[in-house]
């Protein structure tokens, strides 16, 4: 049996359900991470930049173009979901009790309609399930007794606390489809403890080798625990280069480039340091790199170097990942706070190795 409902009346019922499935999306991604919504307009805006690749989307569905429905996918993503919501409910179960009435009037052949329906359920699960993100952290010393009691006083009795503490507050932040780049010392045990904890953390983990991370040279070791092993890397994040390395790097790739309003375009990521003496040097150095003018094949004027460098040190976050967004909040709260004084000689320790 044919389907006698016009495809534009098809369209629209979906369209509207599609709309609000993804207004649901931004709702609890407003809560969760305001990074991954890049739109905000209201419906009628929402409705005219979208319609159009969202009927695409459908059409090539129900013509079995596996790839083209790829492709309209991937652009939905990058579109991201609208804000609202409080009707979802409702319209879902409306738009499936109408489809139900159709088939049982005999407008549809069963077959037609189930299949439409799976395809609506499987973008309906593919909007719901929260965009993956690209988290960063550093200097988590699993299994580091000494450092519960000197260097950085995480005041817990032994590292068995801090180990359980970190993996509880990794888990509740992270995602198993987000990334999560681990700037450098990520445990001091040997392969098989340091592999115990690996198997408890969510996320896709990259790892940027820092001098503590030993138990790689072990032969014993699962390396496909992560998901890449390098001491540097050069990734994009939301439009913005980012260079992660264990140790902090001064003079960047980029660190002079801006976009045409003045932002900055890089960022370098790292760890090491802790938050010993060496951290306020460096903040020292960033604000003294801030306040110098230079002129650049970027810029005709003199203008501030940028100098955004940002130590994801796991004690300023709570021992949780964190986003770039996040973390360039987290750093600029924490570089404001700090005193600019020269460190007094043989008053601190560096304890970095």
């Amino acid at each position: 049996m044919k389907m006698t409902m016009k495809l534009s009346e098809m369209e629209s019922l979906i369209l509207r359900d599609v709309c609000y499935v993804r207004m649901k999306v931004l709702k609890v991604s407003e809560m969760e991470d305001p990074e991954a919504v890049p739109i905000h307009t209201e419906l009628n805006d929402f409705l005219v930049r979208q319609c159009l690749p969202v009927f695409d989307f459908f059409r090539c569905a129900m013509e079995g173009n596996e790839l083209a429905v790829r492709r309209q996918a991937d652009k939905q993503r990058e579109m991201g979901p609208h804000a609202g919501g409080e009707y979802y409910d409702g319209m879902i179960a409306d738009y499936q009790g109408t489809m139900n009435n159709l088939m049982q009037g005999g407008h549809y052949g069963v077959e037609e309609v189930v299949r439409l329906q799976n395809r609506l359920k499987g973008f309906i699960k593919e909007a719901q399930t929260p965009p993956a993100r690209t988290l960063y952290i550093a200097d988590c010393h699993f299994y580091h007794d000494r450092i519960c009691r000197e260097m950085d006083r995480r005041g817990f009795s032994g590292f068995e606390e801090m180990n359980a503490h970190m993996v509880e507050q990794w888990n509740s932040k992270v995602r198993d489809r987000d990334d999560v780049y681990i700037l450098g010392d990520f445990s001091i045990a040997k392969a098989d403890a340091t592999a115990k904890i690996l198997r408890q953390l969510k996320g896709k983990l990259h790892l940027l080798i820092g001098n503590h991370d030993k138990y790689l040279a072990d032969r014993s070791f699962d390396r496909g625990l992560f998901r890449s092993i390098e001491p540097y890397q050069e990734i994009r994040d939301n439009g913005r280069q980012v260079i992660l390395s264990h140790y902090p790097v001064f003079c960047y790739k980029g660190q002079y480039r801006r976009d045409k309003a003045g932002n900055p375009l890089t960022y370098m990521l790292y760890g090491h340091v802790h938050n010993t003496h060496d951290e306020r040097l460096i903040n020292r150095f960033i604000m003294e790199t801030r306040e110098t003018k230079v002129t650049s094949k970027y810029v005709a004027e003199p203008q501030p170097i940028p100098c955004n460098m940002i130590n994801c040190f796991c004690m300023f976050s709570d021992y949780k990942p964190l986003t770039l967004s996040e973390w360039i909040d987290v750093d600029r709260k924490r570089r404001a706070e700090q005193p600019d004084r020269r460190i007094d000689n043989g008053t601190s320790r560096a304890d970095t190795e």
